[in-house]
């Protein structure tokens, strides 16, 4: 009877002890489902879009308005190095001039290129991928052609410590960069360069 209940035990431990090392064998590529949270500051930045279409007399130069802004992301770590990502972003509130206030607001998913140390507990990246923006600008009298995709850019660092089981840290900027099509009535046409960017920390889970 004992030595069949030591057999037994001997057993379960093993059992045990073969799942942990499996699980933890497929933790350590970096690999899992992953989804966060993250605010911070945003900029904006209009290439004298408001001064020269908007005509206003309160626009003295290129807008560059901050605001806060927050972040939801989530993605699939193929390994270390690889993964791709999804987000929305709430930009926050800009006032390119006296007139007005408007918010912004984008989409994107992209491809997560990084590389892990520490046992893949500190990683690098960077975002690469296609974004769109949305925003209640006031387009009222300028006629532009601004749905096209965006180009979405980043970099961060994620800090997965083991002993928090999953629980992760990042730091990172991203944004998306597009443009408005000025349309006119003579063949001439001006496009001018825009982009919407967050500063930002965040938490996340990894699964």
């Amino acid at each position: 009877m004992i030595k069949s209940s030591m057999i037994t035990k001997s057993i379960f431990l093993l059992l045990i002890s073969a799942f942990l090392m499996a699980t933890l064998s497929a933790s350590e590529d970096g690999s899992g489902a992953y989804i966060g949270v993250g605010m911070g500051s945003t900029a904006y930045v209009d290439d004298n879009f408001a001064k020269e279409q908007l005509k206003n007399s309160n626009v003295t130069g290129t807008v560059e308005s901050r605001g806060f802004g927050t972040k939801l992301f989530g993605g699939y770590q193929f390994n270390s190095i690889v993964g791709i990502e999804a987000a929305y972003v709430y930009y926050g509130n800009f006032s390119p001039t006296s007139d007005y206030t408007y918010s912004a607001q984008g989409v994107s998913t992209a491809v997560n290129v990084g590389y892990g140390f520490l046992e893949n507990q500190l990683r690098p990246y960077i975002l690469i991928g296609l974004g769109y923006v949305f925003s209640d600008f006031p387009h009222e009298g300028v006629p532009v052609d601004d749905q096209s995709p965006t180009l979405h850019i980043g970099f961060g660092l994620d800090y997965t410590p083991k002993s928090l089981g999953g629980i992760g840290f990042r730091g990172a900027y991203d944004g998306n960069s597009f443009s408005y099509l000025l349309q006119r009535d003579t063949p001439e046409e001006k496009r001018y360069i825009q982009a919407f960017g967050l500063l930002y920390v965040g938490c996340y889970y990894k699964f």
